[in-house]
């Protein structure tokens, strides 16, 4: 009991003599500090304020290639410019001008080949006109077949069976030889007007032609050798 009294009379003696301490020297050093930092600046020697900007890509402007700035005075009425002189194309001698015409568009017109005449030429079906002994011509058709300048036809002309046998000969223009039928022979004679029509005669009297490409006659129709 005694001792816990003797402590708390200790501890009662520290807190008094700890409130009575001086304040240290650092604390009224540091209040010194505060009011040097508090002095004011002097107003007559300002610090110059540095106005210098650095240089900056934005304030150069650059004109556009396409703007034209006018030269000499812009009030002024703009001076005319002479019209530039086209070159002609024309030579130009002293004293004389020579002009030379441009020319003109020509058309080629481009004709087919004629074909040429041969002895293949004749071979294949003909529309044929047979002339009788009365005058007139009876149609029929006509199937011709080639074998180097040897030439057969055949063809029913009036219910009648016809064949024609001849030699091709003139370049493949020209045919001679003769026909027959069951009751009746004769010569004939053929000439290729066209490569799709021919003309000629029987017995050197009645006409014979031909047409390959449509049923037209052939006019004229009759036509004998010339010898």
């Amino acid at each position: 009991m005694n001792r816990k009294i003797l402590v708390v009379l200790v501890v009662l003696m520290l807190l008094s003599g700890c409130g009575q301490r001086r304040q240290p020297d650092v604390e009224h050093f540091q209040g010194e500090i505060v009011a040097t930092l508090q002095k004011p600046i002097n107003p007559e020697s300002p610090e110059p304020l540095d106005t210098d900007l650095p240089p900056s890509e934005d304030a150069e402007l650059t004109p556009l290639a396409s703007e034209t700035l006018p030269s000499g005075n812009p009030e002024g009425p703009p001076t005319p410019t002479p019209p530039s002189r086209q070159s002609t194309g024309y030579p130009a001698t002293a004293g004389t001008t020579t002009l030379i015409p441009e020319p003109s568009a020509t058309v080629n017109l481009t004709k087919s080949p004629t074909p040429t005449l041969g002895t293949a030429v004749w071979q294949g079906v003909w529309k044929v006109w047979y002339q009788t002994v009365s005058g007139g011509y009876t149609p029929s058709e006509l199937t011709i077949e080639v074998s180097d300048t040897r030439l057969i036809g055949t063809a029913k002309i009036d219910g009648v069976d016809y064949t024609f046998k001849g030699d091709i000969y003139t370049q493949g223009t020209q045919v001679q030889g003769e026909w027959q039928t069951a009751s009746n022979t004769g010569t004939f004679w053929w000439r290729m007007s066209s490569p799709d029509t021919f003309v000629g005669s029987r017995e050197n009297r009645f006409g014979l032609c031909g047409n390959r490409a449509a049923a037209i006659q052939p006019n004229p129709c009759r036509e004998i050798p010339q010898n």
